[in-house]
């Protein structure tokens, strides 16, 4: 198996020591770059990504302890392994370059026979700290993601429990007047006991679910976009039907373009965007869909749909800044849980969810994965052609939770539009005129 090359700092100001070292970790296999001087040191471990970096204690213009503290301080050397050499006899010199962020050090003169080995060993110390930062890093990020959703279920679900409970209690108490005939108020005690129990069996399924989202992981998996947004409008044309919604889709997307992510989870971030726009319509309204490569290499996928804006508590919560406009309503204490989970999701991506709301009506809400994770595929027939991962990871923490018509933003339909019914899927690269261009 060919040996993988390390990119490895030496800074010396002896010459000897400098161009020695560079020709054994070149024979070793290794790309080296040299500094003369300790200043050299500091300019190249702020601009370049080292995988390990060879530092003499004492050089002009700045010593190895000045050269350790700046690389340790910030840049993407933070946690380079970095081996120094010293010629001093004490141990002193040792323990100050241990505290300034030293992995490992050399004596001079060097033995040049261990020299190679020792700097293979530290390469592969600090190659398995790496895994194990970004492996802690990870179960950090699934930890949070977990807690966010089911945070965000249990906001949306307890406020109404508590609403029947003491409405009941209400009622019960005949608190505005006498119950008439009697057997309201058994009725409303009975309404009363059946909050509980939704309340205690609503308790059971957030435990069941924190259990499952404990397995819960991000999973790296080549993902065709064009085919995730078609299939996303094909799933939720029925609820559209349903609701005498029509779907027109512009997708510019290359069927050669793909996505380094979780299939499952994208997919439920996307379909989240599309109900979320159809669930705000008016009956009979439209909902554009639509989904572009950026001229900066993102992908992009955004709907506006025509229904009433969103509350501005929930529009600073997505969009993680403070409210445009003074808060409309109560009607703004409500949550919807489909968006946030888009948001979640996409951020699991390293994306973000952006939200604009007219006052006067009509939303735009967007998906944008980073460049990073995109890709224009040779291959992309043969990528088509990958099975649809299963959604049952989110069965219960995504997918039963967006297709559940009891999840809204507490609006009311505005005036039925009526509309003769359109295919679906019909091209349009119009948008709604208050965010025409904002996308694209």
């Amino acid at each position: 198996m060919k040996k993988e090359k390390k990119l490895i700092l030496v800074a010396d100001d002896d010459p000897v020591y400098r161009d020695v070292a560079k020709e054994a970790l070149e024979i070793a296999g290794h790309d080296v770059v040299t500094a003369n001087d300790g200043g050299e040191a500091i300019k190249a471990l702020q601009s370049i990504k080292f995988e390990a970096a060879i530092v003499d204690l004492t050089m002009p213009v700045a010593d190895g302890l000045t050269v350790i503290e700046n690389a340790r301080r910030d840049g993407s050397n933070v946690h380079t392994p970095i081996i120094v050499i010293t010629g001093h006899d004490d141990s002193s010199a040792v323990v100050a370059a241990y505290k300034a962020g030293a992995t490992s050090f050399l004596t001079k003169p060097l033995n040049w026979v261990l020299f190679t080995p020792h700097v293979e060993f530290v390469l592969r110390s600090g190659q398995i700290e790496t895994e194990l930062r970004e492996a802690m890093a990870a179960a950090a990020f699934l930890s949070d993601l977990k807690s966010q959703m089911m945070s965000a279920l249990a906001r949306q679900f307890q406020s109404p429990i508590k609403t029947i409970f003491g409405f009941s209690e209400l009622i019960r108490q005949e608190a505005y007047g006498p119950l008439e005939p009697a057997a309201y108020r058994d009725m409303a005690h009975d309404m009363g006991e059946a909050a509980r129990g939704l309340n205690a069996a609503f308790l059971r399924l957030m435990d069941f679910g924190q259990k499952l989202t404990d397995n819960l992981a991000i999973k790296e998996e080549t993902v065709p976009l064009r085919e995730l947004v078609t299939d996303s409008i094909k799933a939720l044309q029925p609820r559209a039907d349903r609701r005498s919604v029509i779907m027109r889709a512009s997708l510019q997307v290359p069927a050669s373009a793909v996505a380094q992510g979780d299939r499952a989870l994208l997919s439920q971030a996307v379909r989240s965007l599309i109900d979320n726009a159809i669930r705000l319509s008016p009956r009979g309204a439209e909902v554009e869909i639509n989904a572009c490569i950026s001229d900066g290499g993102s992908f992009r996928v955004w709907t506006t749909d025509h229904g009433p804006p969103v509350p501005d508590d929930l529009l600073a919560e997505v969009n993680g800044r403070p409210a445009d406009r003074p808060f409309l309503s109560a009607q703004s204490e409500s949550r919807d849980v489909g968006m946030k989970i888009a948001k979640i999701l996409a951020e699991a991506h390293q994306g973000r969810l952006d939200v604009r709301s007219d006052p006067d009506g009509g939303n735009l809400i967007k998906i944008e994965l980073p460049k990073q994770r995109i890709t224009l595929a040779n291959t992309a027939a043969k990528v088509l052609q990958v099975p649809v991962a299963s959604l049952d990871r989110l069965a219960v923490i995504g997918e039963a939770l967006a297709n559940d018509p009891r999840v809204r933003l507490g609006r009311q339909d505005r005036g039925g539009q009526s509309s003769q019914p359109l295919p679906a899927f019909a091209a349009s690269t119009s948008t709604s005129s208050s965010f025409r261009g904002t996308s694209k």
